[in-house]
Formats: structure tokens, C-alpha cells, sequence
């Protein structure tokens, strides 16, 4: 299950991520920058954080949190943001896809890819060189390989899966950024098609990093969360409750059975109350074999 779906229920939790989130980034924006092929710019790195804030905070949340930091720093440092305003949807759409592939809801991720390539494909310059969306392309065809393994990968007991849960989505979030950052570089600074046939190599080997960085950030926060809550018990109880009744609810909802064949054998669905203490007792001996398997 996606841990931090279950974290951001609580109120205070949901507040001090959002602010922790909003700060780091604010705070790691300046460093680590790359040259700008075909202009005096350089491109900040961090898109490698938006996988991370997407997990963290949910596509909802991690849009305001990443549209909120790019937005100060627009305001404070016009200049640096080279295709104006417009450099506010690179990192919120990407921020959005790395949300709802953490959650499952593989379809957003999808959407956004399908709709930045096909804005790609109706410029001349991108039809010339078609060949330079390869990456966001093979993002695509990731996801839809994928689809719900991916949320699934990242919240795994196997840390293998784990890593290449955070690789894939860290790929696809870096390649989102980066296929609308293709797009505004086409309409709004009117770059050429040799400034991106000449841009391949560099934007290779920049997403590349990135992507890494990003699949860092995302296996260090499920990792130390894991941890925290194998050590939290009080807070651990809480999730498992709010898991629960999810569930329950769920269920209860979906049971469609014959009313009549249940008299006849003398059986009965059990009420929500004895469904959630049955499934806490189920899962409270999972998690007590997982922790001792860990240790």
C-alpha cells in the first residue's frame, strides 16, 4: 500500500511534509545547474525532486508545494526563468504524474506524455527531429509496461524492486519535465532544429543524472519512512486503522450476494466492526513477522 496516502490523513503529518518538502526544494533549487544549449542559461536540477514531492505529497499537494517554490523563485529572480510564467508547468505536470504513479493511477502519467508528444509532433521542429523525444517516448511505453507495478515496486518488501520502482518513477516524472520544457523551448524562445539536434547528446547525459538523483531521493524517504514507523508503534496503529476502515468500506460496498441462499445455509456477512477487528489481527501478525524477517 502506498504508505504516505495513509500519512497525509493526518493533518500535522500532511502539514509538516508539505512545509519540509517546500522548503527543501526552495533550498536545493540553486545548486547543481546545466548549460542551456543555444542560449546564456542554465537549467536547474530540480526536476530529480519532483518524484520525490509527488510521493510524498500526492499529485494534489505536490502540485501546490513545487507550483508554490517555483513561483517565489520566479518572483524573486525573474531573469532565471527563461520561458517566463510558463516555466511554472514543467515541474507541476511532472509533480502530477509522479503523484498518481505512486498512487497507482498510472492513466494521469499516461495523458500527460501522450498530450506533450503530440503538441511536440505538430511543431515543424519537432517533426524534423522526431528522433529527439526517444526518451520521453520510452517513458511512456515504461508506464504503460508497468501501469500499476510501478506503485506497487516502490512500496515493496524486496529493495531491488524498491530501487527500480524509484528509477522508473524517476525517469518518467525527469522526461515529462523535460518533454514540455522541449515544447516551450520550441514556441516560446523559438529555438531551431539544429539547436536540438545539437542539445541530444548533453540532454542525454543531464536527464541521465538527474534521473539517478531522483531515484535517490525517493528510495531514501521510503527507506527512513519504513523505518520510522517499524519504530513508531502509536503512530503505526494509527495507519493500519485508517488502512482498515478503507478497506472495509470498501468491500462492503462491492458484496453482492443472494439474500436468500445466505438464510437457507444458516450464513451471514460479518459486520464491519468484525471485519476490521479480524483484519487488524491479520495485519498486526503481518507486520509483526515483517519486522522480525528485517531484523
Amino acid at each position: 500500500m502506498n504508505i504516505f496516502r495513509f500519512i497525509r490523513k493526518d493533518k500535522k503529518s500532511l502539514f509538516l511534509m508539505f512545509i519540509g518538502t517546500t522548503v527543501f526544494i526552495f533550498i536545493f533549487i540553486p545548486f547543481l545547474k546545466f548549460k542551456m544549449i543555444g542560449l546564456n542559461h542554465k537549467i536547474n536540477a530540480y526536476p530529480c525532486l519532483s518524484p520525490m514531492c509527488g510521493l510524498l505529497l500526492g499529485y494534489i499537494y505536490g502540485f501546490f508545494a513545487i507550483f508554490l517554490t517555483v513561483l517565489i523563485y520566479f518572483l524573486l529572480n525573474p531573469k532565471a526563468f527563461y520561458f517566463g510564467v510558463y516555466s511554472l508547468v514543467p515541474p507541476a505536470l511532472a509533480v502530477i504524474s509522479a503523484g498518481a504513479l505512486s498512487e497507482g493511477k498510472w492513466k494521469y502519467s499516461v495523458i500527460i506524455l501522450a498530450l506533450g508528444l503530440l503538441i511536440f509532433y505538430l511543431t515543424d521542429v519537432g517533426r524534423e527531429v522526431f528522433y529527439h523525444s526517444f526518451l520521453s517516448i520510452s517513458a511512456l511505453l515504461i508506464i504503460i509496461a508497468f501501469r500499476e507495478k510501478i506503485s506497487e515496486f516502490l512500496f515493496n518488501k524486496d529493495d531491488k524492486k524498491i530501487i527500480l520502482g524509484a528509477l522508473i518513477l524517476s525517469f518518467s516524472t525527469v522526461m515529462i519535465d523535460h518533454l514540455y520544457g522541449s515544447i516551450l523551448g520550441i514556441l516560446y524562445l523559438h529555438l531551431s532544429a539544429d539547436d536540438y539536434i545539437r542539445v541530444i547528446p548533453t540532454f542525454i547525459e543531464e536527464r541521465a543524472i538527474m534521473t539517478i538523483m531522483g531515484a535517490f531521493f525517493v528510495v531514501l524517504v521510503v527507506e527512513i519512512t519504513n523505518c520510522f514507523l517499524r519504530n513508531a508503534t502509536k503512530f503505526r496503529e494509527k495507519l493500519l486503522k485508517s488502512y482498515i476502515e478503507e478497506e472495509v468500506e470498501m468491500r462492503y460496498k462491492d458484496i453482492n450476494v443472494d439474500e436468500e441462499l445466505l438464510k437457507k445455509y444458516n450464513v451471514r456477512i460479518p459486520l464491519k466492526e468484525e471485519q476490521k477487528e479480524a483484519l487488524e489481527r491479520i495485519v498486526e501478525a503481518m507486520a509483526s513477522s515483517n519486522y522480525k524477517n528485517k531484523l
